[in-house]
């Protein structure tokens, strides 16, 4: 069932990503365009939110010299320059569709951000009810987790947020006119609000969907060390080398996989010790002169020797890496056991060797 279920979310996340990718770089993209022209005609602003000062642009959105800037605290109580008009919202609109360019518009872009969110919070919802029965056990506490995550997620924030943030709280102006009128939003951070409110929705549908690629893959994990748990222990493990299962089958059998694989690097290093007198596979087969015998022929004899060498220092490296921290990284059956095979290949390699002699190659 939980297989089904993971195959089912598969294909609901590849339909959107087939019916929605594309818009989403397309969103993303129009985005970073609409809000560099966002600044662009923020600076030919009057810089004000009190009243009409807020509607206020320098000529045809151009940026105004030192001389010619608006005064935010005298407003046009001693006059303002030349240049400075008022103008509407959809004005504003046209200016940035004009200078995005490419028949860009705004309304469009909006409906297809909106319409993206509506379908990527159905995939949210359709996901939630296909595991509205699903029972998370003790050892899936991960993955209840990241379910919870995916339960509560939100795409993105919305447009009033992104302006609420660049809004004052007062205002301050010696214009009595303008103060009276109180806080006007400006065209340029309506649209600019429109712009990181698209951006927002489509960067959190590429983090959702990361989310539920983990989700999908921890299951998948869980789903197959839970099979193998089901399966006789000491049925996965007998195969290996007679000294690999002797002292690290009980260790497998209680679930300590990180101590299980330990202990088998270290039988390998008990091993070239016993052999040469030196632990480490590089030592081993240097100064210890250790020889593999059983290359598939003798012109190939050197490779085979390389190669178990390489494999034994890889065991050495290998327990270097999981011996210095607590957590070994190594949580389910399947990976254990193959550490636990890598050991048993040289051990079982080390059962046929020799000691060459100063004039031995």
């Amino acid at each position: 069932m939980q297989n089904e279920i993971s195959q089912k979310i598969k294909s609901i996340i590849k339909s959107f990503n087939n019916l929605h990718g594309n818009t989403c770089s397309y969103i993303i993209g129009s985005s970073n365009n609409m809000l560099d022209v966002c600044r662009r005609i923020e600076r030919s602003w009057s810089g004000s939110f009190a009243g009409w000062h807020g509607r206020m642009y320098f000529n045809d959105f151009e940026i105004p010299s030192i001389q010619e800037k608006f005064s935010v605290e005298w407003g046009n109580i001693n006059g303002m320059p030349e240049g400075w008009r008022e103008r509407e919202p959809e004005e504003i609109e046209s200016e940035i569709e004009r200078i995005v360019g490419n028949n860009f518009s705004i309304s469009d872009f909006e409906h297809k951000s909106k319409e993206i969110k509506n379908s990527i919070e159905n995939v949210r919802d359709e996901i939630i009810i296909l595991f509205s029965n699903f029972q998370f056990d003790e050892r899936q506490e991960k993955e209840k987790q990241i379910f919870n995550q995916i339960e509560k997620f939100t795409f993105g924030k919305s447009k009033s947020y992104f302006i609420n943030q660049s809004l004052p709280k007062t205002l301050i102006t010696r214009d009595k006119e303008a103060l009276i009128q109180g806080i006007c939003l400006p065209s340029w951070l309506y649209y600019e609000g429109i712009a990181y409110e698209a951006k927002s929705v489509c960067e959190s549908v590429e983090k959702f969907i990361k989310i539920i690629h983990r989700f999908i893959k921890r299951l998948g994990i869980k789903m197959i060390s839970k099979s193998v748990k089901s399966q006789n222990s000491s049925d996965l493990i007998k195969t290996l080398h007679p000294q690999i299962y002797k002292k690290c089958k009980d260790l497998y059998k209680r679930d300590s996989y990180a101590e299980a694989v330990e202990k088998s690097f270290k039988i390998v290093r008990d091993r070239l010790r016993q052999l040469t007198d030196y632990e480490t596979g590089s030592e081993a087969f240097g100064k210890g002169k250790l020889h593999i015998k059983g290359a598939a022929a003798p012109n190939v004899d050197k490779d085979f020797n390389e190669a178990v060498k390489f494999l034994t220092m890889a065991i050495d490296r290998f327990r270097n890496e999981k011996s210095h921290t607590s957590d070994a990284k190594i949580d389910n059956p399947i990976r254990a056991y193959e550490y636990l095979r890598l050991s048993s290949l040289a051990m079982n390699l080390l059962d046929k060797t020799e000691i060459l002699n100063g004039n031995e190659k």
